[in-house]
């Protein structure tokens, strides 16, 4: 495993801080000649999780552990819970037929929803947290994907009726009452990626600090 602040740690964050900003410069270019409305590209789950991978890991690379405040390392578990589900759920649900298999998707799209996503599941298995890990408290990081999903439904109505995603959609589902088993289902989803990742956490910590005992 990787220290925090090895080379080749910050090498790795460095290349996706990189790849996330050249994917989001690329959509926002496309976006400038009218390929599409600027409001809705920011309703993205994936934009803002491919965001926040560029906040927290451009924090990381520019910050020392010792400097950062004792939330960073389940901010950054929360982000790579968030980042890694996006590209499983967009793979398994919204890719084209046979595009999960290929490699001729549009950069932007193949960056923020596989290889930035492969990249943080690694970051996080090789470079482990700073400061202990509470397997207890991973439901909250919960908060934003439920706190997006009920943005996301109040915001529909108000802009025609346009909602990001197809399961987020009441009109596929015969109004609100049917969206109560998806929703349920994502929560579900992200309530045991969650599990898993914060799971994951604790035991590389706790192997690092068997190791150097």
């Amino acid at each position: 495993m990787l220290t925090d602040r090895s080379p080749l740690a910050l090498g790795l964050r460095t290349l996706i801080v990189v790849l996330g900003i050249v994917a989001e410069v690329w959509n926002l270019t496309e976006l400038a000649t009218g390929a599409g409305a600027l409001a809705d590209h920011f309703a993205y789950f994936t934009i803002h999780t491919n965001l926040l991978v560029i906040i927290v890991l451009g924090w990381a690379i520019g910050v020392p552990p010792a400097r950062r405040p004792v939330w960073f390392d389940p901010l950054r578990g929360a982000m790579t819970t968030y980042i890694v589900l996006t590209g499983i759920l967009y793979n398994l649900l919204l890719a084209a037929p046979g595009e999960m298999f290929s490699w001729a998707v549009h950069p932007p799209n193949l960056l923020q929803h596989r290889i930035i996503p492969i990249l943080v599941a690694i970051d996080w298995l090789v470079i482990p947290t700073v400061r202990r890990l509470r397997l207890s408290r991973f439901w909250i990081w919960l908060a934003y994907p439920v706190g997006y999903l009920a943005f996301t439904l109040i915001r529909g109505p108000l802009v025609g009726d346009w909602y990001p995603y197809f399961f987020l959609d009441p009109n596929e589902f015969g109004g609100y009452a049917g969206l109560l088993v998806p929703i349920l289902g994502l929560v579900v989803v992200f309530a045991v990626g969650a599990f898993v990742v914060c799971a994951v956490g604790v035991a590389r910590y706790r192997s690092v600090r068997a190791g150097s005992s």
